[in-house]
């Protein structure tokens, strides 16, 4: 396959999407992520993050135009370059690709592609495991309201499997937080838990919503043994809210699981203080404080 310089890559890239000639899109891609590539290996960042965006504009355009193969191979290469990236030390480029995943997983379930969005899910996941050392409280966060944007899309367009792929890497996020002690970022993602479950609820999405308590339960006993009294007790209204949604939109399975649960949750007679409502209400803060930034 001919490699083309960047400019007449991101060209061909563009108008080919355009056109639906997907195997020349696929020769752009390869090119544009070689190039970045070379850009990390030569200590070069802000080229590399310049090439990062350009494979992030192909990727979306295949997203809006339904080309799912390309919006997945568009993932895959952001992806890889941030593997590459986080081994150099690059946390801006990082943060690039890491965003443009996020905004492709998005696009495509808006688009109703059912399979691109659980790929981007799958590839952060990927990408946050590859990274060194320990993620800032941000980083954690920002990761989850990126699944969370990908999950609200893919539920208003009924993808309940993409939906559940979110769910379940949140959860993920969600209960490596409580048992390393780390309460504002638990709290992050019950808080998005209890909003994603609603969604479900609202779209009829019997076992995303079953899914979502599932999560919540195993997020709020880690909390418990942890003595996290704040994510304990988000846990069990988030529960609780689940429940009522369940049964008021005649979920038969989600009202058996969510009540079941928490008949067994035990909180420990655990009860709101002003303490805890503070912190609630800065994860909020911090969540309107990201968002306004994506």
């Amino acid at each position: 396959m001919i490699t083309l310089n960047e400019a007449d890559a991101m060209d061909v890239g563009l108008t080919s999407v355009e056109e639906k000639d997907e195997s020349r899109v696929f020769q752009a891609l390869d090119s544009l992520t070689g190039i970045a590539a070379d850009f990390i290996t030569e200590n070069e960042e802000a080229d590399a993050e310049r090439v990062i965006l350009s494979i992030d504009d192909i990727g979306e355009l295949a997203a809006e135009t339904k080309l799912e193969l390309v919006t997945i191979n568009s993932t895959l290469a952001l992806g890889n370059l941030a593997k590459a990236a986080a081994e150099k030390g690059f946390e801006s480029a990082v943060e690039k690709a890491v965003a443009s995943i996020g905004r492709l997983g998005k696009k495509a379930a808006v688009n109703e592609l059912g399979t691109a969005p659980k790929v981007a899910v799958t590839t952060l996941m990927e990408i946050r495991k590859a990274s060194s050392g320990q993620q800032s409280m941000e980083e954690t966060v920002t990761m989850a309201l990126i699944f969370r944007e990908i999950g609200m899309a893919a539920g208003k367009q009924g993808l309940e499997e993409a939906l559940i792929n979110v769910l379940t890497f949140l959860g993920e996020i969600g209960r490596n937080a409580a048992g390393k002690e780390l309460e504002t970022e638990a709290l992050s993602v019950l808080l998005l838990l209890e909003e994603l479950g609603t969604l479900a609820s609202k779209q009829y999405l019997d076992e995303a919503l079953s899914s979502t308590a599932l999560s919540v339960e195993e997020i709020g006993k880690l909390s418990l043994k942890k003595d996290m009294q704040g994510a304990v007790l988000q846990s069990q209204w988030t529960l609780e809210t689940l429940k009522v949604q369940a049964e008021e939109n005649v979920l038969t399975n989600s009202s058996i699981v969510t009540e079941i649960i928490l008949e067994n949750f035990e909180s420990g007679g655990i009860t709101e203080t002003e303490e805890s409502m503070e912190k609630l209400q800065k994860v909020k803060e911090l969540h309107e404080k990201i968002l306004s930034k994506m």
